[in-house]
């Protein structure tokens, strides 16, 4: 690691505009299970198994009548599931549970 740090250093490589992945891996940077969690993720868009952010936080909003304001994506036994945090009209904030692949609101509190 120590060889890493002084190879950065010496071509200036220090900002993260110029930190490569595989330099940021050996370094210990990004967590592997992360990358992989990342992969699976865009591979299951690809699939058709989840709709992207984008979609479901513009479909979240329209049924909430709110803001966006806090996203979280797991994998669940029941599939995909963004946990979303939405900002009402009033100022309350609420949580939604948001199936991943349809859309649907599961649950709100």
């Amino acid at each position: 690691m120590k060889r890493v740090i002084c190879i950065l250093l010496f071509f200036g490589a220090v900002s993260a505009g110029m930190l490569t992945l595989p330099f940021a891996l050996e370094a210990g940077i990004f967590a592997a299970s992360a990358l992989d969690e990342h992969d699976d993720v865009l591979q299951a868009i690809k699939r058709g198994e989840l709709m992207s952010y984008a979609k479901i936080k513009r479909i979240a909003e329209a049924k909430l009548q709110g803001v966006v304001v806090g996203q979280k994506l797991r994998r669940t036994n029941r599939g995909w599931q963004y946990d979303l945090r939405v900002r009402r009209k009033d100022g309350k904030v609420m949580v939604a549970i948001v199936d991943a692949r349809t859309g649907e609101i599961v649950a709100t509190r």
